[in-house]
């Protein structure tokens, strides 16, 4: 198939990932399948088998998969430049419907009702989080991977209460590193492998290193914004929601955000379309208000948007073709299954932080029982993030209104 002349033209390409980014509600399954439906079973613009060979390779890679299989279906079919339109056009309803909700948060805050409806919120999103660490750590079933995670969490939970030196990010690094050292066939490795390896690092250097630049003169805030979002980024493994653990301690610190102000950002990047990742956007416009108003808030959900999605781009756009062959190498695969085990355990850590701020939120009362039930409904019945939210919304308003 001719990946250029299998659709009418630009406008309808454009047009057709700005629907499905509209439209991309239900997490990165719910987005997989949007594409496959769109793309391969309505259009014919990829094959099934090109489809599946790029959902194996954004599997793999650090970042939302769901927005690099955009990324990726759009290089496949029109080069970089389709790459480029097409990851763009996903994200952006999303990060536009984001920043509407930022700033009908931010002027809300001092409204009851508002406040109220959030803080309900907030047990059923801790709820959805320990759903995830749940089934994170139900996959990883062997003795190293539970081991893993344990430390990894452990660490987490001391950076929190003790203020240690110890960043979910690098516990992260140290948990992939430690599994290519302790893996036999990673260390067995031939030597034309470590040939591959170094061509790998020889384009994925130059992302960083043409990024900072801009880093290292734009305003001190922005700086920070994007240096943040930007390892946040090269370390989101095995879904959304691990943005979480990688940001959470960094943002409270910084004073741009409290602990539950953090968890109003994260249900905001759940009832919008796209990634969840955009709660990212989220935490720049809030970051940037407080210290420039508006005009700075704007720039500074840009510039984190910018910085988690860099590293995606740059990665499915430049290195591709040669992430395709070394995808299957020992020392790759293993990099990848050691932080794939640690963040199991920075979830659960990070999600009993949440929970605690949770149940503090709002009367103890109300915010355990709903917490309870969100995580019975979520474990045991399945249920979708969207719909728990919405009866979380729909809670915390009617408690307000017989209040």
């Amino acid at each position: 198939m001719n990946r250029t002349d299998a659709y009418p033209s630009w406008l309808g390409f454009i047009g057709l990932y700005l629907r499905i980014g509209l439209l991309g509600f239900g997490g990165p399954q719910a987005h997989m399948a949007l594409l496959r439906s769109e793309l391969v079973e309505g259009r014919h613009w990829s094959t099934p088998e090109q489809f599946d060979e790029g959902l194996v390779l954004c599997e793999a890679l650090p970042g939302p998969a769901s927005s690099q299989m955009a990324i990726y279906l759009g290089w496949l079919q029109r080069g970089w430049r389709g790459g480029l339109v097409s990851g763009i056009c996903f994200l952006l309803p999303g990060l536009l419907i984001v920043l509407l909700l930022s700033e009908l948060w931010r002027s809300g805050q001092s409204s009851e009702f508002f406040t109220t409806a959030l803080a309900t919120v907030q047990p059923v999103m801790a709820a959805i989080i320990w759903t995830f660490a749940w089934k994170l750590l139900r996959d990883r079933r062997e003795r190293w991977q539970r081991r893993t995670a344990l430390a990894v969490g452990i660490g987490v939970l001391l950076k929190a209460v003790l203020a240690l030196p110890l960043p979910a990010g690098l516990l992260l690094l140290v948990a992939g590193m430690a599994r290519v050292r302790l893996q036999p066939a990673a260390r067995d490795n031939p030597a034309g492998d470590s040939k591959q390896q170094n061509k790998l690092s020889g384009l994925m250097i130059p992302l960083p290193m043409a990024m900072a630049p801009w880093a290292m003169t734009a305003p001190g805030l922005l700086a920070q914004i994007f240096g943040l979002f930007f390892k946040t980024g090269l370390l989101v493994f095995g879904g959304g929601l691990v943005i979480i653990p990688l940001l959470e301690q960094q943002v409270v610190q910084q004073g741009w955000l409290s602990a539950g102000q953090f968890l109003d950002g994260v249900t905001i990047g759940q009832i919008t379309p796209g990634p969840v990742v955009l709660t990212g956007a989220f935490v720049g416009y809030q970051a940037g208000w407080v210290q420039g108003g508006a005009a700075m808030a704007v720039t500074g959900a840009l510039v984190a948007t910018a910085g988690l999605f860099a590293p995606s781009f740059g990665m499915i756009l430049i290195a591709t073709p040669l992430l395709q062959r070394l995808r299957g190498q020992p020392r790759v695969s293993a990099f990848l299954e050691g932080v794939l085990a640690g963040v199991a355990g920075a979830m659960a850590a990070a999600a009993l932080s949440l929970s605690i701020t949770a149940l503090q939120g709002g009367w103890l009362i109300l915010q355990g029982p709903v917490f309870a039930s969100a995580l019975w409904l979520s474990l045991h019945r399945g249920i979708r993030p969207l719909p728990l939210i919405a009866g979380g919304i729909l809670v915390g308003c009617v408690v307000t209104l017989l209040s």
